[in-house]
């Protein structure tokens, strides 16, 4: 393995963090939203869902 500046370790490391960050929250965005808005869409009309 070539030796790397700390820099590019940190801006690496901070960029996985962001990118785990945000899908955390959208999946708990999703988890929250679903109970009362997905399932309701889904019943009444199965084509809004596709687009």
């Amino acid at each position: 393995m070539p030796q790397m500046s700390p820099m590019y370790w940190l801006m690496l490391m901070f960029y996985f963090i962001i990118m785990f960050i945000l899908m955390i929250m959208y999946v708990y965005f999703m988890m929250m939203m679903k109970p009362n808005f997905f399932m309701e869409k889904m019943n009444l009309s199965k084509i809004d869902w596709s687009w």
